[in-house]
């Protein structure tokens, strides 16, 4: 441990996040001072806590403790990379390439297998023997990450597929919420450049749909899936609303086997069910789809 001049220090790691709102933290400063010192590397460039090292310059102090790693290059992007892991902040398209880059190092830093020696439990006392299980260092980096992070191991291993397998343009669409976990999970089924080509036409497909877009892609391209999937306007929007009332009508049946009539309902709520109705007569609202919602009218009345 070492304290340095915060003007020796160099905030020019990628994985930094400057920036962001660090007033909180700032508070906790001046209440109980640094807890965690900054990590740097021996040519004094922050590896981890470049909030830290803001709140400090914020508060006008010109000098802090740090930790120096004194490693190779992938092992201090490592180290950034981890400190950014445990960050609740982080978005999960960011997240998700983290856990990609990580998993990369770590296999280039450890490309050897390990060989674990166990007992069975159940075996009786007198015949315990023991057994070795090869342990690879992608499975090794899974565990590890979870008691870090909380994720199982599984949803980390998707979270990298994901990333791999992900076009640019696919990210980039999910970034801006144009694509759910859900349809972002069928889509990097496709290839990249085929991805890239169904993207503007299954974006605002419900996910169902999309799963018979991929099958059919994959069978016969994506060219013809898009000629034989329709492209309804506000589709996924209809399908959302015919879902909800799905669910209402269910939890009514629900209520009427219990006794319940629908003027036990508040005033607001029975307002809102006519109003629907009138909305439904007026415009004649016709889904198209495979769809009984108008039974949900019938059973408000």
């Amino acid at each position: 441990m070492e304290v340095r001049k915060l003007s020796e220090l160099k905030a020019t790691n990628p994985y930094l996040r400057l920036g962001t709102d660090v007033s909180e933290l700032e508070k906790s400063i001046q209440t109980l001072g640094l807890i965690a010192p900054l990590v740097i590397s021996t040519d004094n460039v922050i590896l981890a806590g470049a909030r830290r090292y803001q709140a400090l310059l914020n508060l006008g102090h010109t000098e802090a403790p740090v930790m120096v790693v004194d490693r190779n290059a992938l092992e201090r992007e490592l180290v950034s990379i981890d400190e950014n892991l445990v960050r609740k902040d982080l978005s999960n398209i960011e997240m998700e390439s983290h856990l990609r880059r990580a998993k990369e190092i770590y296999q280039e830093i450890n490309p050897e297998s390990e060989v674990e020696i166990q007992t069975p439990s159940e075996a009786p006392l007198d015949d315990k023997k023991e057994v070795k299980k090869e342990i690879l260092p992608a499975e090794k980096f899974l565990h590890m990450v979870s008691e870090k992070t909380g994720l199982s191991p599984k949803q980390i291993h998707q979270a990298i597929k994901r990333d791999e397998l992900a076009s640019s343009e696919v990210k980039e669409a999910r970034k801006n919420g144009e694509l759910s976990l859900s349809q972002t999970n069928e889509i990097v089924k496709l290839n990249k450049e085929e991805q890239q080509t169904a993207l503007d036409h299954v974006k605002e497909l419900p996910i169902r749909e999309i799963k018979k877009f991929v099958k059919l892609a994959q069978v016969k391209g994506v060219s013809e899936a898009i000629k034989s999937t329709p492209h309804k306007p506000f589709q996924r929007e209809f399908l959302e609303i015919d879902s909800s009332l799905k669910k209402i009508l269910k939890k009514l049946k629900q209520l009427q086997l219990e006794g319940f009539e629908f003027s036990d309902f508040p005033q607001e709520t029975q307002k809102l069910v006519n109003e629907l109705q009138l909305l439904w007569e007026e415009n004649n609202l016709s889904i198209q789809m495979e769809s009984k919602t108008p039974e949900v009218v019938e059973q408000f009345q």
